[in-house]
C-alpha cells in the first residue's frame, strides 16, 4: 500500500542520537553506559583489595544470520520505498541514498573492531582503579582468564588483556568449552530450555504487546516515513539494523534509526524488556536459580588460599541477565507486562545489558581481620540487595555468604536441569 504525500507529514528527526541514547536493547554500545572515572579503588576505608572475581559479555559484534538476511534482501526493498516515496528531510532521505549492506552471513556474531576497542579500554581502567595492587605481568599462579567457545569471547578476552596488560602477554587460557557450567551454564539446561526458551508461553506477554497500540503507533508512523505499508517483522529488523550500525561506530548514528522519534524508540525498548525479563530475567525462578553455577565458583575462589586473585571471565547476555536476577538486581515490585510499559521501570536492558557489560566483585582485606565485598556493575560501585544499607555499598563478605548459603548448598545443576529419567553423563550426551 502506497501512501500519497497528504496521508502524511515530512518526518524531520531532528536529533536522532539523543532520541536513540540507552534505547537500543541489548544492543546497546558500552560507550553509552562506561564509567570512565578511574580514581584508585584500590583501597577503601583502610581495607585493600585481596581479589578480584567479574563476568563480562562480548563486545560489540555482528548480527544473527537472520537480521543479516533481512539486512540483505528487506532493507534494501525498503530503501527504494524511502528514496521514491519517504516523508523524510532532504539530509535524511540522502543518508538512505548512501546506504549499502556492510556485512555478510558468513561474518553473523562475530566481533567488530568497535567491540575489540570496548574491552580493551575496559582492561585499561580496570587496571588503573586498581593500581600497583595488580601484578605487572601475567603470572598463571595470580590470573585467571576464561572465555566461552565463541570467537566474540575469545576477541573479547585478548582484547581486555592486551589493554589491561598494556601489552601481549603470553596468557594460558583455559580449554573453551560450548556447555561451560560458570560463564554459559544455562546451555546445558535442558528444563530450562523446554520450560521457559522454547515455551511459546513465555512470549505471551511480549505476543500481546506486539497488538497493543503503542506497537500499532510505531508501525504506523514507520509506514507514514517510509511512504508504505511496514509489517511488525520489519519494524523489529529496522530497530535491530539501527542498533548494530550505530554500535559499530561511534562516529555516526545508522540512518534507519532517523525513521524513530522518542516514543516509538521508546516502545521499541520495552518490547526488548519484556522479552528479555521473561527469558532470561526474574519471568520464572529457575532462569535466575541456575546461575548459582557460576556463584559457587566466586565461592570457591574467594575461599581459596591457593587460587588466582584476580578472575575475569568473558561470557554472554544470558549469563549476566541471569547472573543480575540471581543477586535480585533492578527487580521490580511487580512483573513486565504488556500493559505497565508507562509504569516506571529499573529492568532496563539498554543500561544493565548492553554490549560489554560486566559484573565484578572486589572482595577486600580490612585492618580488623575481617573481609568487606564490593559490586561493581558497568564500572561502578552499587549496594548489594540484602546487605545492610548503613555499611553503604560495601557489605560484609561474612553477611554476603549467609544470604547465598542455602542456594549454593542446592545448587545442584544435574537435579535443576534435567528430569529424573535423562541425567547427562558427558557433553556428547548434552549436545
Amino acid at each position: 500500500i502506497l501512501l500519497s504525500p497528504i496521508d502524511a507529514e515530512r518526518w524531520c528527526a531532528s536529533n536522532p542520537k539523543d532520541i536513540i541514547f540507552r534505547r537500543l536493547g541489548t544492543k546497546t554500545p558500552y560507550r553509552h553506559v562506561q564509567n570512565k572515572d578511574v580514581r584508585n579503588i584500590a583501597t577503601v576505608n583502610g581495607c585493600t583489595v585481596s581479589k578480584v572475581w567479574g563476568l563480562f559479555r562480548h563486545g560489540t559484534r555482528n548480527p544473527s544470520k537472520s537480521i543479516i538476511d533481512h539486512m540483505r534482501t528487506t532493507l534494501p526493498e525498503l530503501q527504494r520505498d524511502i528514496v521514491e516515496n519517504g516523508q523524510m528531510c532532504r539530509d535524511q532521505l540522502e543518508l538512505f541514498e548512501r546506504w549499502r549492506p556492510c556485512v555478510t552471513t558468513e561474518e553473523a556474531k562475530l566481533l567488530v573492531r568497535e567491540g575489540g576497542d570496548e574491552l580493551f579500554h575496559l582492561g585499561q581502567r580496570i587496571r588503573r582503579r586498581f593500581g600497583s595492587h595488580i601484578p605487572e605481568r601475567y603470572n598463571r599462579n595470580e590470573f585467571r582468564f576464561k572465555f566461552t567457545k565463541t570467537e566474540r569471547a575469545e576477541y573479547s578476552a585478548r582484547n581486555f588483556s592486551r589493554g589491561f596488560f598494556g601489552r601481549d602477554e603470553p596468557i594460558e587460557y583455559p580449554e573453551a568449552l560450548h556447555h561451560d557450567p560458570v560463564l554459559r551454564f544455562y546451555k546445558a539446561c535442558e528444563k530450562w530450555k523446554k520450560q521457559v526458551k522454547k515455551n511459546p508461553y513465555s512470549y505471551r506477554e511480549v505476543d500481546r504487546f506486539g497488538g497493543s497500540k503503542e506497537m500499532r503507533s510505531v508501525i504506523e508512523k514507520l509506514s507514514k516515513r517510509i511512504g508504505t505499508f511496514v509489517s511488525p517483522e520489519e519494524v523489529h529488523a529496522i530497530y535491530q539494523t539501527c542498533a548494530f550500525e550505530t554500535a559499530w561506530s561511534e562516529r555516526g548514528i545508522s540512518p534507519w534509526c532517523t525513521l524513530f522519534d522518542k516514543e516509538s524508540i521508546s516502545t521499541m525498548e520495552y518490547n526488548e524488556d519484556l522479552k528479555y525479563y521473561w527469558i532470561d530475567g526474574y519471568g520464572y525462578e529457575l532462569t535466575y536459580r541456575q546461575a548459582c553455577s557460576a556463584f559457587s565458583d566466586l565461592f570457591t575462589n574467594f575461599e581459596s588460599d591457593s587460587g588466582p586473585r584476580f578472575t575475569f571471565y568473558f561470557t554472554h547476555s544470558g549469563t549476566l541477565l541471569k547472573s543480575i536476577a540471581f543477586l535480585n538486581l533492578y527487580k521490580d515490585n511487580v512483573p513486565l507486562t504488556a500493559e505497565n510499559y508507562r509504569h516506571k521501570r529499573k529492568w532496563h536492558v539498554s543500561h544493565i545489558d548492553a554490549f560489554g557489560s560486566n559484573l565484578y566483585f572486589v572482595l577486600y582485606n580490612c585492618p580488623n581481620g575481617t573481609h568487606s565485598l564490593a559490586l561493581y556493575h558497568q564500572e561502578r560501585l552499587i549496594h548489594i540487595p540484602g546487605c545492610p544499607d548503613n555499611d553503604g555499598p560495601f557489605c560484609s563478605y561474612k553477611h554476603f555468604k549467609q544470604l547465598y548459603a542455602d542456594r549454593i548448598q542446592q545448587c545442584d545443576l544435574n537435579a535443576m536441569c534435567y528430569e529424573p529419567h535423562h541425567v547427562p553423563t558427558s557433553e556428547k550426551d548434552e549436545l
